[in-house]
């Protein structure tokens, strides 16, 4: 329960550092002086941090959204394992900055992508206990008015 405790707090420190990396890789591009057009592929992804933001609130409240976060990222993953493979590819040079930046995010979303996981996991467990603890308590409130009813019962029949 402690290490859940820090791996929320880190995923949205991570999910905020790695949209502020793509926004300034998409603003700054040397290839494109028109960048700020394409800073709208990074809008989309300003979704993981907030998504990131709620589970570390109220991670209770936001638990039915963790298996769209854990696709999301599945899906940003592939996407820029294949496009690290294409760029990787057709690199004559050896590896530049920018393909070092992706290797860099690469990681830090499988990371990322682990730790959505492990939230996930521990979520469940969580959810198996309250159950638990209900229903036991519902038991311990059905338990005496079974008896009582038992009692009226055989007072009315004398």
């Amino acid at each position: 329960m402690g290490i859940i405790r820090l791996i929320k707090p880190g995923l949205f420190i991570y999910e905020c550092a790695r949209i502020m990396i793509l926004a300034v890789y998409t603003l700054f591009q040397p290839s494109d002086p028109g960048g700020f057009p394409r800073f709208i592929y990074t809008a989309p992804a300003v979704l993981f941090p907030l998504m990131a933001l709620f589970i570390w609130l109220d991670a209770s409240r936001y638990r039915a959204y963790l298996p769209l976060f854990a696709a999301g990222k599945c899906i940003g993953l592939f996407l820029l394992l294949c496009w690290s493979i294409i760029t990787g590819i057709t690199m004559t040079a050896g590896p530049s900055g920018i393909f070092l930046t992706e290797l860099v995010i690469l990681g830090g979303d499988l990371l990322s992508l682990t730790a959505i996981l492990f939230i996930m996991k521990n979520s469940k467990k969580e959810v198996s206990a309250v159950k638990t603890a209900d229903t036991s308590a519902i038991d311990d409130i059905k338990t005496p008015s079974i008896s009582k009813s038992t009692e009226t019962q055989a007072l009315e029949e004398k």
